[in-house]
């Protein structure tokens, strides 16, 4: 295989020591990540997306909903493992259900214009396909309709962005990490009401420019995004968010290379809320998981915070 083969795979957080056994169930051996695969046709196309349930004596409630969004490239399976498994842990722990829903081609349809892509392409609407997911989840589980959260990672998280912007009817808040939002979608971003939003980037992101400008892969452009700044300010406004508290250096745990500083508005209108944790030196990765390329293609890895503990920690204290 081709070395750029390699990259689209490597950065589409493909994962190995993952097995499928049987069409319903599949089992991340590595992380003892129990999942359930559901198809469903939409738009004439047969999707998929996994669904992990908490233990049964966790389910005597309704239960709060996590999206967890892949990358560009990448599939539901794998994202499981960019983590470490981490947010099934926490399910099982807390009581929550984690939904990792996979895009046509591998990339979603986030506002970016990219004819590279085909989700941008054919016009699909994979917000209309989350919210199809969301309803699915409705009939067949007890879902705490007020509790529904995404998050997710490069093309993911860009895709969680698009998904507050256009249905924060359903959603109560998002995670945004590595990503921001598509400069030509940001004028169309009007959310029906203040949310909660979580933003995490890294200084020395590769792929995903922190300043903003256009996201490359190999060479190829992905779309003009808005800078880390303006995305945060523009949250700031639109949730209505008065006050500006001042920034807390996080312990350096970890000889990394990398520092997290957290930032945290206040005054926020209705159910709104912000905070923004910069990765000072990270790249074009998840904090607290897996290193999926080297240094000098996606940048650090930080493990001075666990991703997915900090943002769960968020969600459930809102």
């Amino acid at each position: 295989m081709r070395k750029n083969n390699w990259i689209r795979i490597a950065l589409g957080i493909a994962v190995t020591g993952i097995a499928v056994t049987g069409c319903k169930s599949l089992r991340n051996s590595a992380y003892n990540s129990q999942v359930t695969e559901f198809k469903m046709t939409w738009e004439g196309r047969e999707r998929l997306y996994l669904v992990h349930l908490p233990p049964a004596e966790k389910m005597n409630r309704p239960l709060p909903v996590l999206f967890n969004i892949h990358g560009g490239g990448g599939t539901a399976l794998g994202n499981i493992g960019l983590t470490f498994g981490r947010f099934n842990e926490l399910a099982d722990r807390d009581g929550f259900i984690v939904v990792y829903p996979e895009a046509v081609d591998k990339n979603w349809n986030d506002g970016r214009q990219s004819d590279k892509v085909t989700a941008w392409r054919e016009h699909i609407d994979d917000v209309g396909f989350i919210a199809a997911i969301i309803d699915g989840l409705k009939g067949r589980y007890a879902v705490d309709a007020d509790r529904i959260f995404t998050s997710g990672m490069s093309n993911g998280g860009f895709m969680s962005s698009r998904l507050l912007c256009d249905r924060a009817d359903l959603f109560r808040g998002g995670a945004v990490l590595t990503a921001t939002l598509s400069a030509e979608y940001l004028p169309e971003c009007n959310p029906s009401k203040p949310v909660a939003v979580m933003i995490m980037n890294g200084t020395a992101d590769k792929i995903v420019p922190y300043e903003g400008g256009q996201v490359k892969v190999l060479g190829q452009s992905r779309g003009e995004i808005v800078p880390t700044g303006d995305y945060i300010r523009f949250w700031q406004e639109k949730n209505g968010c008065t006050q500006k508290r001042p920034s807390v250096n996080l312990p350096d745990k970890e000889n990394d290379g990398t520092t997290v500083t957290v930032q945290e508005f206040g005054g926020c209108a209705g159910q709104g809320a912000l905070v923004f944790y910069r990765i000072n030196g990270g790249g074009h990765t998840w904090p607290g998981g897996r290193q999926y390329l080297g240094e000098g293609l996606i940048g650090k890895t930080s493990k001075d915070i666990v991703a997915c503990d900090v943002i769960w920690d968020f969600f459930k204290n809102l």
